[in-house]
C-alpha cells in the first residue's frame, strides 16, 4: 500500500518493522536486507535520524554474529548524526554502541572513554536501565584492562543503584496494591448492595430483577477475570525480576572469583577457583534464560547447552576450534528444578573432557546428546575422542569433587551412571527417571 501511494515515510517504517520481524524469526540475512532498504528510503527523503537508527540495527546484528569490524563504520555514522543533531538520547545510544564495539575489538582505553560518556548521558536523562547497563560494561572494560580495583568499585556502584531502584519500585507496587485493594473492596460493597436491592424488589420486578442480577454477575466475572490476568502478569514480572536479580548476584560472585583467581599462584587452588566460577556461570546462565525467555519456569535445553559449551570453551582458552563440541539435543523445555542439577552435571562432565582429554595441544571433539527415550526416561551421553582415562596423568591428582557432585545431583533426578572407555576416548551415559518438562 505504501508503494502504491508513494508514501516513502510509511514504506521506510514498513521495511524497518519487517527487519525486526525477520530478526525475531532468526533470519539475520533477511533482516539486514530490510534494514538496508529502510535506511536507503530514509536517506532519500533526508531523514538522517531514522536512517542512522536503521543502520544501527544492522550494526547490532553484525555484533551478534561476532563481526565487530563490520559494525564499526555503522556505529561511527550513527555517532556523527547524533553529534550533529545534539540529541542527548541519540548520543547516549551512540556512545553505548561504540563502547561495546571497541571493547569487543579489544581497544579498551577508547572503550572506557566512550562508556563513561554514555554513562553520563544516561545519568543526565535518568535512564536507569541504560545507566546500569553502562556500569556493567565499564566494569568489564576495567577487568579486561587489568584494573580489578576499579572493576570491583564499578560493580559496587551498579549494585547500590540497582538496589535503590528496586526499593523505589517495590514501594510503588505496594502503594498501587493497597489502592487497588481499597477500590476493589468498595466495588464489592456496591455490588452486594445492588444485589440486596434487586432481591427486595423481586416480587414486583421479577424479570427486570433477573436481568439486572445477570448483568451484575457478568460485571463481577469480567472484573475478576481482569484482576486475575493483571495479578498473573504482576507475578510473572516479579518472578522475572527475581531471576534477573539472582543472575546478577551470580554474575557478581563469578566476577569476584575471577578477580580472586588473579591473586592465586598455586595451580591446584587456581583450578578449584576456576571450576567454582564455571559452576556459578552454569547456574547464572539458567536464570538468564528464564528472565529473557517467554516462560519463567522452563529452560530451552538446546539453546542453553550451546551457550554453556561456548562459555566453557572460552574459559579453557579453546576458541581456536582445536576442540569442537557437537550437539545432538532434542527440543526439550525442562522445568527449572530439573534444569539446574542437569546443567551442573553436564558442566562437570564437559569440564572433565575439556580439561583432561586433549593434552599437549591435541585436537578433538566432544559429543553431547540429550533425549527422551520411548520409555519416557531422560537420557544423557557425554563422550570425547581424547586420550582416555589411562592417557590423562593429570587426572590422578584430581580431588574427585566433580565426580562426587555428579553422583549427588543425579540422585535428585533418580539417575543412574555408566562409563565406557574403548581405545581412545571416554564416554559417560546417564539415565534419569525423575524429571519435569514444561
Amino acid at each position: 500500500f505504501s508503494k502504491l501511494t508513494h508514501d516513502s515515510l510509511s514504506l521506510g517504517k514498513s521495511c524497518f518493522l519487517s527487519g525486526i520481524f525477520e530478526f525475531l524469526a532468526e533470519r539475520p540475512d533477511s533482516s539486514i536486507r530490510f534494514f538496508e532498504q529502510s535506511a536507503a528510503i530514509y536517506r532519500a527523503i533526508g531523514d538522517a535520524k531514522r536512517e542512522a537508527t536503521a543502520m544501527s540495527k544492522i550494526g547490532n546484528i553484525y555484533e551478534g554474529q561476532g563481526e565487530y569490524a563490520k559494525a564499526t563504520p555503522i556505529f561511527k555514522r550513527y555517532l556523527g548524526i547524533a553529534e550533529q543533531a545534539r540529541d542527548t538520547f541519540l548520543l547516549m545510544t551512540a556512545y553505548t554502541n561504540m563502547a561495546g564495539n571497541t571493547y569487543n575489538l579489544h581497544h579498551y582505553p577508547e572503550a572506557l572513554q566512550q562508556v563513561k560518556l554514555a554513562n553520563a548521558f544516561a545519568a543526565h536523562q535518568k535512564r536507569d536501565f541504560e545507566y546500569e547497563a553502562t556500569l556493567q560494561l565499564q566494569s568489564q572494560i576495567y577487568e579486561a584492562m587489568g584494573a580489578p580495583g576499579e572493576a570491583l568499585g564499578t560493580l559496587r556502584q551498579y549494585v547500590e543503584h540497582h538496589d535503590s531502584i528496586l526499593n523505589v519500585e517495590r514501594s510503588r507496587q505496594i502503594a498501587e496494591l493497597e489502592t487497588r485493594y481499597e477500590t476493589e473492596k468498595k466495588e464489592s460493597t456496591i455490588v452486594r448492595q445492588q444485589q440486596a436491592l434487586a432481591q427486595s424488589r423481586w416480587q414486583f420486578w421479577l424479570v427486570t430483577g433477573g436481568l439486572i442480577l445477570a448483568l451484575a454477575v457478568g460485571g463481577v466475572l469480567w472484573r475478576l477475570t481482569r484482576q486475575l490476568r493483571r495479578r498473573n502478569e504482576e507475578k510473572e514480572f516479579l518472578i522475572k525480576e527475581i531471576h534477573h536479580r539472582v543472575k546478577n548476584n551470580l554474575q557478581i560472585l563469578s566476577s569476584l572469583l575471577h578477580l580472586q583467581a588473579r591473586q592465586i599462584t598455586d595451580e591446584n587452588a587456581l583450578d578449584a577457583v576456576r571450576e567454582g566460577q564455571n559452576r556459578v556461570d552454569a547456574m547464572g546462565l539458567i536464570h538468564q534464560k528464564l528472565y529473557m525467555g517467554d516462560n519463567v519456569a522452563a529452560v530451552d535445553m538446546p539453546d542453553y547447552l550451546r551457550h554453556l559449551g561456548d562459555t566453557l570453551l572460552e574459559s579453557f582458552g579453546l576458541t581456536d576450534e582445536r576442540v569442537q563440541i557437537r550437539y545432538a539435543v532434542q527440543a526439550l523445555r525442562l522445568d527449572v528444578d530439573t534444569a539446574v542439577p542437569l546443567g551442573l552435571i553436564i558442566n562437570e562432565l564437559l569440564t572433565n573432557s575439556l580439561k583432561y582429554a586433549f593434552p599437549d595441544g591435541r585436537a578433538g571433539q566432544v559429543d553431547i546428546a540429550l533425549w527422551q527415550d520411548e520409555a519416557g526416561k531422560l537420557r544423557l551421553d557425554v563422550s570425547d575422542n581424547g586420550v582416555g582415562k589411562a592417557g590423562a596423568p593429570a587426572l590422578k591428582g584430581s580431588t574427585a569433587f566433580g565426580t562426587n557432585l555428579v553422583q549427588v545431583l543425579s540422585k535428585k533426578l533418580k539417575g543412574s551412571l555408566q562409563t565406557s572407555e574403548a581405545g581412545e576416548g571416554y564416554s559417560t551415559q546417564m539415565v534419569f527417571e525423575q524429571y519435569k518438562t514444561a
